[in-house]
């Protein structure tokens, strides 16, 4: 403990965090120190870099403050190992992959023309790289940066977009009516919905359909997720699948929900957690999956009697 009040004063002395007072030297896991600590995952990890809420030597966290150049000012901010393999077991659709291409050259060996096959690997970023971090930041931002909220965000893109970027609605039975129906059109199932999903007109349907991380369907939804967020969704719905905004929108949903979800999530009612973000039980299989998965990777790291006393962010 010592160590690390150590290189957290180095921080705070450095200008790298908003505490102005350095930590005394000798002291246990107290507010002073947590909030220090929760102010190198806001800066430098995007909100959260130990979801198991365990501190131990091996962990990114703890290498990251012994370790970190602060002469140099070069310190940016990134995924922490902890924070990706917890989405990568809940969200495995979206994890890092590598794409094997056959190489076919021609030789010439003791006089006769050989084909030789060679193995070409390329490492593809997956989409929990490329869109975890705002996700992370838009958390923080409304204060659900905590294990907890963490999971149900992943949970819900497992159940929403299992391929970790925000998409569009598929056309399905539930929003188009059969083929052969007079005035058939995409998503014309939605139209004419005011009370359910503020439609009121011929191609709202399509206009509102589903969108993002976590599926805002219904000009009403737009209309108020808006509002919220200082966007103009109504005039502009797929701006709803763009990075930034897709994560906002996931969550403030979360945030729109975070008291029902406490409660849901504390008796581990997961089907009340899904219903009040998706208001049915589609997905919920998904969503039931990835907390599983989540909670065993937590798990080994650290027993659950433990969870709560381990670490106390602010």
């Amino acid at each position: 403990m010592r160590l690390l009040r150590r290189h957290l004063n180095a921080f705070i002395r450095k200008g790298y965090l908003p505490q102005k007072a350095e930590l005394p030297e000798e002291g246990g896991w107290d507010q002073p120190f947590a909030t220090a600590l929760q102010s190198i995952e806001n800066t430098f990890f995007y909100g959260e870099a130990d979801p198991d809420n365990q501190l131990n030597n091996a962990d990114t966290l703890f290498q990251f403050l012994v370790q970190a150049q602060l002469e140099e000012k070069k310190l940016v901010a990134s995924l922490s190992n902890e924070v990706y393999v917890l989405a990568s077991t809940m969200v495995p659709g979206g994890v890092d992959r590598i794409k094997r291409t056959t190489l076919k050259t021609r030789e010439m060996v003791n006089g006769k023309p050989v084909v030789k096959k060679t193995i070409q690997e390329t490492k593809i970023t997956g989409n929990i790289r490329n869109y975890l971090p705002e996700i992370l930041g838009a958390m923080t931002k409304r204060s659900l940066n905590d294990t907890e909220m963490l999971m149900m965000a992943l949970a819900t893109i497992r159940a929403e977009s299992a391929s970790f970027q925000p998409v569009d609605e598929g056309i399905s039975r539930y929003n188009t009516s059969p083929v052969g129906t007079k005035g058939r059109h995409p998503f014309d199932r939605y139209d004419f919905r005011p009370d359910s999903l503020g439609n009121n007109q011929l191609g709202d349907g399509a206009l509102y359909k589903g969108r993002g991380f976590v599926q805002l369907t219904g000009r009403a939804n737009y209309e108020q997720m808006g509002k919220q967020l200082g966007l103009n969704l109504l005039d502009n719905p797929d701006q709803a699948n763009e990075g930034p905004a897709a994560a906002a929108i996931l969550a403030q949903f979360i945030k729109n929900k975070e008291g029902g979800i406490r409660a849901a999530l504390k008796t581990n009612n997961l089907v009340h957690a899904r219903k009040l973000v998706n208001g049915g039980t589609h997905g919920l299989k998904e969503f039931t999956d990835a907390f599983a998965a989540g909670r065993k990777y937590l798990g080994m790291a650290i027993p659950k009697k433990a969870k709560t006393a381990a670490k106390a962010k602010p």
